[in-house]
């Protein structure tokens, strides 16, 4: 019993030492349920990440519609292939889209976005909450974000990639990407 008193006096002296900003860091964890992102970011490696956001949707839709003759499974591999080149930045391209993100948030408050940030197990964690501090001070409080492991490979070997028209809350047709893993 004492051991165990113990043990709860330094968990909670080191709490109530630690930075303020440091203890309102919120790390959500998904549910196991289908999900929306607005944004997914997934590092491949220390230097370089996979950047998904509202603007590849017009390019799925063209691979689509120009090699629709093709098998579902070539056609996503053909798609898949096609954003990864496009979409792989550097680690300073991803400061300046967080940045932009940011900035976005931080003039309308009433927007709000969601950030899917996926990374593999190899890499440090520390890089993670790099973007998590980016991402979670804004004015409004209006980007979301969840954190999830995964590889660059789970995506590569995804089901399904296809675009899908959907109504966002104001009533607006918007085109988005749909990820089946």
């Amino acid at each position: 019993m004492i051991f165990i008193l113990l043990v709860f006096f330094l968990v909670t002296n080191f709490v109530i030492k630690m930075p303020m900003q440091e203890r309102s860091l919120y790390i959500p964890t998904p549910k196991s349920e289908l999900g929306r992102a607005q944004i997914v970011i997934q590092f491949i490696d220390s230097k370089r990440v996979f950047w998904i956001d509202d603007t590849v949707s017009g390019l799925v839709s063209e691979i689509e519609e120009n090699y629709g003759y093709l098998s579902p499974e070539r056609l996503r591999t053909r798609i898949v292939s096609e954003l990864i080149r496009r979409n792989t930045i550097t680690a300073a391209v991803l400061d300046t889209k967080l940045d932009a993100l940011r900035q976005r948030a931080d003039q309308d408050p009433y927007a709000s976005y969601f950030v899917l940030i996926r990374c593999p197990n190899d890499l440090p964690f520390a890089r993670m909450i790099d973007v998590i501090a980016k991402i979670s001070d804004t004015s409004y409080r209006n980007i979301k974000y969840g954190c999830v492991g995964g590889e660059m490979e789970d995506i590569r070997q995804c089901r399904r990639i296809t675009t899908v028209s959907e109504q966002d809350d104001k009533g607006f047709q918007r085109q988005n990407i749909r990820i089946d893993f």
